[in-house]
This record gives C-alpha cells, structure tokens and sequence, in this order.
C-alpha cells in the first residue's frame, strides 16, 4: 500500500503548473523579505516565512532546502530585480549623463532600500568573503554596475582611462552612501543622491571640456 505524504497533491499539482510553482517561490522570498524587515537575518526561520505566507513548512522546504537555501535565492532574486529595472530603466534614456544619474538613483530605491531588502544586502556581501556562490553573484552584479557606470562615462566625453577611475569612484560612493544614509543615519536620501548627482555632474563636465579641448585642438 503506497503512502502518500500530506500535501503532495498539492505540491505536484504545482509543479505541474510552471508559472504557479515559479509564482509560489516568489511569494515565499517576498515573505522572507517581510520577515527579515521585521525581525532580521539572524533570527529568520523558515516556520516564521511559512506563517507570513500562510503556507506550511513541508510546503517551504520542498521549494527551499533549507534556510542557507532561501537566503541565497533571495540575494539572486533581489539582484536579478535590481538588474532587470536597471536593463529597461536605461534602454529609454539618451543623454549619458542623465543615464548615470538613472543607474545610482537605482542604488537607492525602495528595491534596495525596503527593511527586508536593506537587512539583506549586507549579510549577502559579507557572505561573498567565504561563500563562493555568493562571491560570484556579487562580482558579477558589481561589474556590470561598473560597465554601465564605464559606458556612460565615456558616451559623456571621458578618455578610457578617466572613466574607469570615475566608474571605480562611483561604485565606492554606492556603498559609502549606502551605509551613511542606511546604517549610520547621518545622511537623508535626498542628501545622498544630491552628493551623487554633483560627483556625477563633476565627472562629465571634466569630461565634455576634455573632449571639445581635444576636438579644438585637433581642428587647429
């Protein structure tokens, strides 16, 4: 006589479903984002996300190991979104300069900045220093971030060279900032993004004054 587990309709019925399953997933890192804003990373169980999300823990543990599990899925999870809103955001802005402003403005909306989401990103940086998987989804995110910083440093007038030294200077103001106005508390968000946009403004003004001077010099 087979046994059949509780819940197991459930789940194959589910898995049978694609954008169910993949749905149910989502729902439960959005639920671990609630959770960690209220309670914190370090006191995280995978019973407080199925309370929040009204499911069972059987119903947790079959789309998440465990709670290393979980975590590492909502670090990709937050990413991946940060990413995608970056990848459409930037598609529809010409100006360079304006683009740049677009993508750290990114580094600070409420996708970032949520308590879920806020209480995450740390932790998932931290983890980078032993966890591999971990390390290279940061290394990956914080390349690409440097591309585009890179790419529309030099559509705005930058040499290779001057670029790269602003793009490098650009990603430390992301995390610099981030802990003044997220962890410290010393800076309001609209003092953040105001020292941003003005590095931001500095950089390709320097920039387009190179450019035109080479250009001048050039004609003559």
């Amino acid at each position: 006589m087979q046994v059949q587990k509780p819940g197991g309709t459930e789940i194959e019925s589910r898995k049978d479903d694609p954008s169910q399953y993949e749905g149910m997933r989502y729902r439960l890192i959005d639920s671990t984002l609630e959770v960690v804003g209220h309670v914190g990373l370090e006191h995280l169980t995978i019973r407080k996300v199925s309370e929040h999300a009204g499911v069972s823990v059987g119903l947790v543990h079959h789309h998440f190991e465990n709670k290393s599990n979980l975590v590492y899925k909502t670090f990709v999870y937050l990413i991946r979104r940060v990413r995608e809103q970056l990848t459409a955001g930037r598609r529809g802005i010409v100006d360079p300069v304006e683009r740049m402003k677009f993508t750290a403005d990114m580094c600070f909306r409420d996708e970032v900045m949520s308590p879920g989401a806020a209480n995450v990103w740390p932790h998932m940086w931290s983890s980078s220093a032993y966890d591999k998987d971990v390390q290279r989804l940061c290394t990956a995110f914080s390349r690409r971030l440097r591309s585009n910083f890179i790419w529309d440093l030099r559509k705005a007038g930058c040499d290779k060279m001057m670029a790269t030294i602003y793009a490098m200077q650009a990603m430390a103001l992301v995390h610099g900032l981030w802990i003044e106005h997220r962890v410290a508390a010393t800076m309001s968000i609209s003092e953040v993004l105001g020292v941003f946009h003005a590095v931001i403004d500095h950089a390709t003004n320097r920039g387009w004054k190179a450019s035109m001077l080479c250009h001048s010099g050039t004609n003559h």
